[in-house]
């Protein structure tokens, strides 16, 4: 059965009121003026995330683990280590980086991932998510909106996938089985989300800069967005996986794979 929704339980305190972190931030992204915020993990900490309103990590059950590393980046000394174990009994395992709340209508959020394995998808393996409310000032209305998985091929290599929540359903992509490297290689994920509840509003989702879907229908109720990187499994194997994040940003134009923002 696909993931239900869930509340929250905050394992990091989150406070801040401005964009961008004030310190321990490292060198930012070259993405110019239109950046509204980013995370490069070069203060080998989560303070990009715990600085801001509605930032931190949430881990559910405790045992997963979202760590600042130097095994492996895409950019700098650090990045984010995010290992989830799913449960033999089919239960969903999340270790997520997540901003909710105070965040514009419409953006384009970007995140890198590196995986250094492969895994047999029996449920589902989310590296990226957007929740909606249906009331944007009612904590209680939150739910799930749409997410970007991996599944696996008969070739054994994966590839990207959405789910929409809200049709219950995979949609269909631009690009069939878009498939994205395993070990060795960084890719980028970039979304394009506008929080509309009538027909304005849209999904447009970058591999490495390539479209690979853009799906134009209401999403949510306008004023509040919450965007997640980080991993989600239910039914894999092995059960024990990890994937890496760095590099990740908010911005008004979209940065491209060069972390530049495209003209």
């Amino acid at each position: 059965m696909r993931r239900s929704s869930w509340r929250r339980v905050w394992l990091r305190t989150v406070a801040g009121l401005g964009w961008l972190c004030a310190s321990a931030c490292g060198e930012q992204l070259d993405v110019g003026s239109d950046l509204l915020w980013t995370a490069r993990f070069e203060g080998d900490s989560f303070v990009e995330w715990t600085s801001v309103t509605g930032g931190g990590t949430f881990i559910a059950p405790s045992s997963n683990l979202v760590e600042p590393t130097s095994d492996r980046v895409h950019q700098g000394k650090h990045a984010a280590k995010v290992t989830i174990t799913t449960p033999a009994d089919g239960s969903q395992a999340t270790a997520n980086l997540v901003r909710s709340g105070n965040l514009p209508d419409e953006a384009f959020y970007s995140s890198w991932y590196y995986l250094p394995q492969t895994a047999q998808v029996g449920g589902y393996w989310v590296l990226m998510k957007f929740r909606m409310r249906t009331t944007a000032d009612d904590p209680t209305s939150d739910t799930e909106l749409y997410d970007i998985d991996l599944k696996s091929l008969a070739s054994g290599e994966m590839a990207l996938m959405i789910y929409d929540h809200s049709q219950g359903k995979e949609l269909a992509l631009s690009v069939t089985d878009p498939v994205v490297p395993a070990g060795g290689t960084w890719f980028q994920i970039e979304a394009f989300y506008r929080d509309a509840s009538d027909a304005t509003g849209r999904l447009t989702v970058w591999l490495d800069g390539k479209e690979v879907a853009d799906v134009v229908k209401p999403t949510g109720t306008p004023g509040w967005v919450e965007w997640d990187a980080g991993s989600v499994g239910e039914s894999l194997t092995p059960q024990t996986v990890t994937v890496y994040v760095d590099d990740c940003a908010i911005s008004r134009t979209r940065v491209g794979p060069a972390g530049r923002l495209a003209m």
